[in-house]
């Protein structure tokens, strides 16, 4: 009898090559080659979640619905309790006008998670489809939506009805014709209303009727100039992370530029960001390509002891370029606003913002995590390490998250320290003695990197 055939054994350093340059360039926007490598993995580890997950995000970015959706349902069928496979099902189901199905994902994953933005942004987009205007915009506004609440409720709101056009005047008696004789003057027979002054004359003004004056209207309360701040800002920090579903991905060429929070910082579609200054900037230690102009780096003193002491001061006139290999970077753009980053995140700092260190402490066991509260006119850049997720808080909505998984956050919210042992069983673990757990109280976002 011939040899039974024996399988060749699994190339463990194979599989890692195809999935580590397709991550590699997802994260770079190569999806073409994302997916030929990411396919090569699978062909390997038909099973691995991680390349199933990440070449369903490449079928989503190339259009490719009906090869993402078969994906994704096996995903979420064999996690049934992960939210954010909800959520991306949800959405590629509403892209392909399974509205049904799509819904029924999308409330599986708000009721997992309920302070999902991008969750309650589809449902809201959803419903404004199917003309449920009602629960269109509550999603909406809980989504931080504003823009797209404003054309909802004035969707909501019928339209005036048309005002009549006034009844044209009756027509007026013919003036009769007199005889006229060489003697004889012109008789006028109907007064002319004062309207023109006949050239030569000085008309008599009539003094119109006194009138009173209406009482002075109530001053109106000052401003909360701080709220008013926090609700932009976190309008804006959402933008910048969430990808909204409502506009195409731009595709590029490498030489083209996306655009940015700034004429300051351009962000360029392989990865690198570019910054030209005539002053000073703050970059990361590390991530500096390549610059040019005479430059000089300074570290910063007021950030030494921190996590945040990787920044140094870039001075002079020039142009640098930053680069972060396996991490995505989003550009923010304030106006007289506010944000906290976590100072591991912070990639750049325009020289027109002030920043300072204000740390989250846990006094039960003496430790803290850096947070950098920058405020002012100017722009910053951010990176993760993973696509982040943008979450809301309301104060119906609070948020707990592990401190090792916080990016950034802004609008008023409180943050606290909880003590709850229960909750270490619950969570996910943290993966130094370091994390502890935050709880978000207000109105605002909070970018997490779990």
């Amino acid at each position: 009898m011939p040899d039974p055939v024996i399988a060749a054994p699994f190339d463990q350093g194979v599989f890692l090559l195809h999935y580590n340059r397709g991550r590699e360039a997802f994260q770079e926007g190569r999806y073409a080659e994302a997916r030929r490598e990411l396919e090569g993995a699978q062909r390997l580890r038909p099973d691995d979640s991680d390349v199933l997950n990440l070449l369903g995000l490449v079928y989503f970015k190339t259009n490719a619905f009906p090869e993402a959706e078969v994906i994704y349902r096996r995903l979420a069928k064999e996690n049934p309790n992960v939210f954010i496979l909800h959520s991306n099902l949800g959405l590629i189901l509403f892209k392909q006008g399974k509205l049904d199905e799509a819904e029924h994902f999308l409330l599986r994953a708000v009721e997992l998670r309920p302070n999902y933005a991008k969750s309650h942004l589809y449902l809201g987009l959803l419903y404004r489809q199917r003309r449920k205007l009602g629960p269109a915009l509550e999603h909406l506004r809980f989504a931080g939506a504003d823009k797209l609440v404003k054309e909802v409720e004035a969707e909501i709101q019928p339209p005036a009805p048309p005002v009549a056009a006034p009844a044209p005047p009756p027509p007026a008696p013919p003036k009769p014709i007199l005889p006229r004789t060489e003697n004889t003057q012109r008789i006028i027979t109907e007064k002319i209303p004062a309207i023109k002054t006949m050239p030569g004359t000085v008309a008599t003004p009539v003094p119109p009727p006194p009138t009173v004056a209406p009482p002075p209207p109530p001053p109106a309360p000052a401003p909360a100039l701080e709220a008013s701040a926090g609700h932009t800002a976190a309008r804006k920090l959402q933008d910048a992370v969430d990808e909204t579903p409502l506009h195409e991905e731009r595709r590029l060429d490498l030489g083209h530029k996306i655009e940015g929070a700034s004429k300051t910082f351009a962000l360029h579609e392989n990865g690198f960001l570019e910054i030209n200054f005539a002053r000073n900037v703050h970059v990361k230690r590390g991530t500096v390509s390549s610059y040019s102009g005479n430059l000089k780096f300074v570290a910063e003193s007021g950030l030494v002891g921190t996590t945040a002491q990787t920044l140094v001061k870039a001075v002079g006139q020039g142009k640098i370029f930053v680069y972060e290999k396996g991490r995505k970077t989003f550009l923010l753009d304030l106006n007289e606003e506010f944000i906290y980053v976590e100072g591991h995140n912070l990639l750049a700092l325009e020289d027109s913002l002030t920043y300072r260190v204000e740390p989250i402490y846990d006094s039960t066991y003496q430790r803290k995590i850096d947070t950098v509260k920058i405020f002012g006119k100017g722009s910053l850049a951010i990176s993760t390490s993973i696509e982040p997720l943008t979450l809301r808080v309301t104060r119906e909505y609070p948020l707990s998250i592990s401190s090792n998984a916080l990016v950034a956050w802004t609008g008023n919210l409180i943050p606290q320290v909880m003590d709850d042992k229960t909750l270490e069983n619950v969570m996910i673990e943290n993966v130094d003695d370091a994390g502890f757990k935050i709880r978000f109280e207000g109105d605002g976002v909070v970018v997490s990197e779990q």
